[in-house]
């Protein structure tokens, strides 16, 4: 199971605790396009464990953050009827036939965060509504570009038609030790865990080096170090200029994140923090690493190379669109 597979499985499952499922019999068909509410989170995470096509891309969220928000919509089913007793007296959930929400955090690019069609051969039309509703309500939050990075294959083939373009691929990299090499790191450098007071300077840092779409924001970064690994950040001079974010796996860890200030850039910051968290791995009783990075990306395709890691060949589509 790739990094992708094992965080959309936990997500999934998470928030399938949320509620208890009802079995049933399908009568009636269903309604239009709407807005996803509160009561929707039985249905949406009984369709995200059985549709033929699904994506969770929720970055240390659940989806059960975002119901109520206009960017969060669903497609209901055919009614549920189900004899007996009980049913005179309870009403049986709505079961959904597709949902999809996306949400940006930072403004002013946002991603696909959920998105489920129960059918596949319902793929293309129902996503086409979906998105009809929900892009006006981005674009009115001031949202100007929506990415899909795509870990199934399902919605490739029909992505093209609902006005995504490919514009770049991400590539998983490995290392199976926890060996170091020689590098030399910036007299001063101070390596420490990140505080609360750091999550402001750390989202301008990252406005400041990412395009939009790659960006994350200081109430990311908070939710991130609840489940971190470890989270640490390289101050030089007085001034924050770098921060590596990890998480963990079975047996295994998960680099995050690692962002480097563009003036420290070229100066060994990024090894310093590199190492730092490749320490903490090997005193965890970790046996690998792995992280994720732009095809295009050969800066820090050269540092990773540099520390042993090699590419696994597992590449991830990244679709984006202007909206």
């Amino acid at each position: 199971m790739s990094n992708f597979d094992h965080v959309v499985y936990n997500s999934v499952m998470e928030f399938a605790n949320h509620w208890h499922p009802q079995e049933s019999s399908l009568e009636q068909p269903g309604g239009e396009v709407r807005i996803a509410r509160e009561s929707d989170a039985a249905g949406i995470s009984r369709l995200l464990r059985t549709a033929e096509g699904s994506h969770v891309h929720v970055d240390w969220r659940l989806p059960v953050d975002w119901l109520g928000l206009p960017s969060f919509v669903v497609v209901p089913g055919p009614r549920e009827e189900s004899g007996g007793l009980i049913s005179k007296f309870f009403s049986l959930p709505e079961r959904l036939t597709a949902c999809l929400a996306a949400t940006a955090d930072p403004l002013p690019a946002a991603w696909v965060r959920v998105a489920a069609v129960a059918r596949s051969e319902e793929t293309p039309g129902l996503l086409a509504r979906m998105l009809d509703m929900v892009e006006p309500a981005l674009r009115e939050t001031a949202v100007s570009q929506l990415g899909w990075l795509v870990g199934q294959s399902w919605p490739n083939r029909w992505l093209p038609q609902l006005g995504f373009e490919m514009s770049n691929q991400i590539e998983t990299y490995v290392k199976e030790s926890f060996d170091l090499p020689p590098f030399q790191s910036p007299p001063d450098l101070c390596i420490r865990p990140a505080r609360t007071s750091d999550f402001g300077q750390l989202a301008a840092m990252e406005t400041a080096v990412f395009e939009p779409l790659w960006r994350l924001s200081g109430e990311t970064l908070a939710i991130a170090q609840r489940d971190a690994l470890c989270f640490d950040v390289a101050e030089w001079n007085g001034r924050l200029v770098g921060y590596q974010l990890s998480s963990s796996g079975p047996y295994s860890a998960h680099l995050v994140r690692l962002t480097i200030a563009k003036e420290a850039q070229g100066h060994g910051v990024g090894s310093a923090l590199l190492a730092a968290a490749i320490r903490a791995y090997r005193r965890l009783g970790l046996r690998r690493v792995t992280l994720n990075t732009q095809v295009d990306n050969l800066t820090s395709q050269h540092l990773y190379q540099k520390f042993g890691f090699s590419a696994t060949g597992e590449k991830l589509p990244i679709w984006t669109k202007t909206i």
